[in-house]
């Protein structure tokens, strides 16, 4: 691996064999979401609000549970993945439950549509899959029409700093961590072998970029558990995960961010 585009691609074949895990896995649990569940957490709920009749564009929609949660509560939505397995679950879900989403199969940071959307959102470990986060804040900012919003849902690089597993900086650096493991963040997979690249970003880095393409925060939340339980996190009230070693601690485990195309 000589450079981004490498990078990127070892992360493309990372995402297509995570796919046919995370389908099959109780954590995305696709039966109850095809009986009418929905994928969205209450962090994301909340900022969103009423969406009925928007436009939004789900970058990183992986198989596209959220951009068809989306599609359920009355939005006109397009998710857009760089994975060809996962778009293809995606467009096979949606025919199946006679939902409309629109699915692009493109580099997030190469996408260009065409058209400007009411509100871009991407949520929960999409940042550190790109090794240039003001280059993902410049497309988020060219598909939002003026006075559109941006919600972003991330996990907080912090709790990044007591992965045991690979060493982590706070601060971005140009070269990826490399990781290859044994399966995935769900349940299952155990003998698929995946290789990750995985970039850092800390708050100031994301912030300073929306700065740059003209997108004004208006909101800023920081959480002290996560909606979901990654490895190392144990379930401190329903629906709460936090770090198991440091579960007396009210550390920052996700924020969420809301901001306006100026």
């Amino acid at each position: 691996m000589s450079g981004p585009d490498d990078y990127i691609e070892v992360n493309r074949v990372a995402w297509n064999r995570r796919t046919e895990v995370h389908v099959a896995s109780d954590f995305y649990d696709m039966p109850g979401f095809k009986a009418g569940g929905t994928s969205l957490k209450p962090f994301e709920v909340a900022l969103l609000g009423d969406v009925v009749g928007r436009s939004i564009l789900h970058l990183q929609c992986h198989f596209g549970q959220d951009s068809l949660s989306l599609a359920r509560m009355g939005a006109d939505v397009t998710g857009v993945d760089f994975s060809d397995a996962a778009l293809q679950v995606a467009r096979e879900t949606a025919d199946e439950l006679g939902l409309s989403a629109q699915f692009v199969l493109s580099n997030v940071l190469e996408l260009n549509l065409g058209k400007t959307v009411d509100a871009v959102f991407a949520s929960y470990g999409v940042l550190g899959w790109v090794p240039d986060v003001a280059a993902w804040m410049r497309v988020a900012a060219h598909h939002l029409s003026p006075g559109g919003a941006l919600i972003l849902v991330e996990f907080h690089p912090l709790i990044w700093l007591f992965d045991q597993q690979a060493p982590v900086d706070y601060f971005h650096s140009a070269e990826p961590d490399v990781e290859t493991q044994k399966g995935t963040y769900t349940d299952g997979g155990e003998d698929v072998e995946i290789t990750s690249c995985y970039w850092d970003h800390s708050l100031s880095d994301v912030l300073a970029a929306m700065r740059k393409v003209g997108l004004e925060v208006t909101l800023f939340e920081e959480y002290d558990h996560s909606p979901y339980p990654l490895a190392g996190m144990v379930e401190r009230a329903p629906g709460e995960f936090v770090l198991a070693e440091r579960a007396q601690q009210r550390l920052p485990h996700c924020y969420a961010i809301r901001a306006r195309k100026v």
